[in-house]
């Protein structure tokens, strides 16, 4: 029976450039910050992160988001968007104490719930301890949202003392509207509120990436502080995930594509230290 190491080696081996085991979370010598710069990026005050909860992220991103921002989540369908906002909520809780809510336009939430099970996010035992919530919106629902400065929304944020929120998906939001107009009005709208709210939020959409720019409906990178891209493009007989930190205000990202893959009982995983050699492409080029 093969081992959970051999397994992530015959994933990634087409992939990445062959490194030592035991050496794929560490960046090369010249992306390391220095001890003082990590200190001073991780420290309580001005400079204070939010870790991720997502393993291997915060070593891209001079150790988590800035608090009170919003990093948006961008990727085709399949690419990981909800396990990455999923993560970040969970493991946000159990490992730092930070209660979070979940809101979704699409999926059910209890379906988004029960599918993380595998990956070892009991939220049901969340819920009971009081640290975390899930709020489904529908249709009829989002307008009242926008009106009402946030309703149910912010009765649930300020219940828990909420620090975390995730919202799964904007692309979903938009399209509850009935024209484009009202759809960027409203997301306007929503992204006032965000800041209001004083969580540090995580939201995904759909988006393709190129070489040349990055594509989303509206704009809407351009309303956040972050942008995480993740790709699963195919090269020849076999498709491969890597992700890429596009945007993050006030941080000193590390820019380089980096492998990633889901495992059982953890959820997602990037390698910093791992190389992707093979260039990401649209479908159609």
């Amino acid at each position: 029976m093969a081992t959970p190491e051999t397994k992530v080696d015959r994933k990634l081996r087409p992939t990445v450039q062959p490194v030592k085991r035991g050496e794929e979370d560490k960046p090369k010598e010249s992306q390391k910050l220095s001890p003082a710069a990590a200190s001073a990026e991780a420290a309580s005050g001005p400079d204070r992160r939010v870790p991720s909860g997502i393993t291997g992220l915060d070593e891209l991103i001079s150790g988590g988001f800035e608090p009170v921002s919003t990093t948006l989540v961008m990727g085709e369908s399949g690419t990981g968007k909800t396990t990455f906002l999923s993560q970040f909520l969970y493991n946000g809780a159990v490992q730092y104490g930070d209660p979070g809510v979940l809101l979704t336009f699409e999926e059910p939430s209890f379906s988004v719930l029960r599918h993380m099970k595998k990956y070892g996010f009991d939220f049901k035992a969340l819920e009971e301890e009081l640290l975390f919530a899930t709020i489904n919106y529908r249709p009829h629902e989002v307008k009242k949202l926008v009106d009402e400065g946030g309703g149910l929304i912010l009765d649930t944020i300020s219940s828990l003392g909420a620090k975390r929120l995730a919202i799964d998906s904007l692309t979903s939001y938009a399209m509850l509207f009935d024209s484009p107009y009202q759809a960027r009005e409203a997301e306007i709208s929503l992204f006032d509120l965000l800041y209001k709210w004083k969580c540090t939020t995580m939201l995904s959409a759909e988006g393709l990436s190129s070489k040349k720019s990055v594509k989303s409906p509206g704009g809407i990178e351009h309303l956040v502080d972050g942008v995480i891209m993740l790709h699963h493009p195919r090269h020849q007989s076999v498709r491969y995930r890597a992700i890429e930190i596009l945007k993050m205000r006030g941080t000193r990202q590390i820019e380089k594509v980096c492998p990633f893959e889901f495992v059982e009982g953890l959820g997602v995983k990037i390698y910093p230290g791992e190389e992707i050699f093979y260039d990401l492409k649209d479908k159609d080029e």
